[in-house]
């Protein structure tokens, strides 16, 4: 699990709202990866914590 910047809602005016940071699975971050120009990942924040909670977008848990 990785923290991973994202494109969120480009029309707010806070960054945190156009950029958020979210927990992302590995498969999650390989399948937006071959989306290459249609890519919702910015950059790779780091290493998701055992606090972060599940994939936003899958739902998977950590197994830590």
């Amino acid at each position: 699990m990785k923290q991973a910047v994202i494109f969120g809602d480009l029309t707010s005016d806070r960054t945190s709202e156009q950029y958020p940071t979210v927990t992302l699975c590995e498969e999650c971050i390989r399948g937006d990866k071959a989306k290459k120009g249609e890519s919702q990942i910015v950059s790779i924040a780091g290493d998701a914590g055992p606090d972060d909670g599940p994939c936003e977008w899958c739902g998977e848990e950590d197994d830590i």
